[in-house]
């Protein structure tokens, strides 16, 4: 029996409104050839059953039940099973595309790929927005083309007039199981370390020759609020420090400074301007937490560090009154975006 061309990871917990909708544009795939591995991470709800179901009435679906361990941790369970040529991985509130396995794999077939990402549209409300990076199929090839290319998920230069260049996700491709298994790649813990997806981008990217870059928005990331994604506090905020840490120790590991330094700059600038947003739409203590945040000499030292000047405009402007420390302004700022 020959493996299936993609293994489908979908971790689960607490996710019972939404798993339908997410099954429904997996199980009715244009490319028929997937297996799908469904990560019950010991969900409270009727989701473990629901999982069950499925495997029942489809031979393509393996569950994994485990115990709770976290978004990370359940991917990595699914790896531990999934046995595909390439491996993608569907967060269980979002759907996809009923083309987006046979489009993805096409091409990776086509370019001899690792990797093959897609855009994003995200869904709120009923509508779709799309978000294009780029406006074309985009190959980038060999070791220096993807290094670059992982410098601009990272961060983009200054000149470049989006904060986000490229969107940093494990969602919206396939990778190939090959480069993540012979390279014993895995997720760090999302309960240890923001973004999650960067290291694991940067962990895969330094092992790739080819990553394509299709336009077509095929991945619906569900926007929600009140999940934990949008959720902030001073805890979370204390985790960028680690996240900085890990993420600097694995560019130092493949360049040089030099080469990596603005754009994880850049990337720790963003997460400034996060960190205030968060506070501001989080109804906690609003002014004292952002006075928190323009205090912190984590930030000062990155003031001293970029050059402002050659920053777009707007980026410009705003970080400048941001030197005013002025929780105030910020949060005026933070409600204008």
């Amino acid at each position: 029996m020959t493996n299936p061309k993609v293994s489908v990871i979908v971790p689960i917990y607490n996710v019972e409104k939404y798993l339908d909708e997410c099954m429904v544009s997996l199980l009715n795939q244009t490319l028929e050839d997937i297996e799908i591995i469904l990560v019950d991470d010991e969900s409270p709800d009727n989701c473990p059953k629901m999982c069950d179901e499925y495997a029942n009435k489809d031979k393509r679906v393996k569950v994994v039940h485990k115990k709770n361990g976290g978004l990370s941790f359940a991917r990595n369970s699914g790896l531990d099973v999934a046995t595909g040529e390439y491996v993608a991985f569907i967060d269980s509130d979002d759907f996809i595309d009923l083309d987006m396995m046979e489009h993805l794999y096409n091409v990776a077939t086509e370019y001899n790929a690792d990797e093959v990402r897609c855009g994003i549209k995200f869904y709120v409300g009923g509508k779709f927005t799309e978000r294009h990076d780029v406006d074309k199929l985009t190959v980038f090839r060999g070791k220096e083309q993807v290094v670059d290319f992982m410098l601009d998920v990272v961060g983009p230069l200054p000149e470049c007039k989006r904060d986000v260049k490229y969107m940093m996700s494990s969602c919206c491709c396939i990778h190939s199981r090959k480069v993540i298994e012979d390279n014993h790649i895995r997720f760090l813990s999302e309960r240890e370390c923001l973004s999650e997806d960067l290291i694991w981008d940067i962990d895969l990217f330094s092992k790739m020759n080819c990553v394509v870059y299709v336009p077509e928005c095929h991945y619906a990331y569900r926007m929600n609020p009140s999940s934990l994604t949008h959720q902030y506090s001073r805890e979370k905020y204390q985790r960028n420090y680690n996240f900085f840490e890990i993420l600097e120790e694995k560019l130092a590991g493949i360049l040089a400074k030099e080469k990596y330094e603005l754009h994880l700059l850049r990337s720790q600038m963003l997460y400034f301007r996060n960190s205030i947003s968060g506070f501001v739409h989080n109804n906690g203590n609003v002014k004292d937490d952002v006075r928190y945040v323009l205090n912190d000499n984590f930030w000062k030292r990155l003031f001293s560090l970029y050059p402002f000047k050659r920053l777009p405009l707007k980026q410009r402007v705003y970080y400048t009154l941001a030197k005013l420390k002025s929780p105030t302004l910020m949060i005026i700022l933070a409600k204008l975006k």
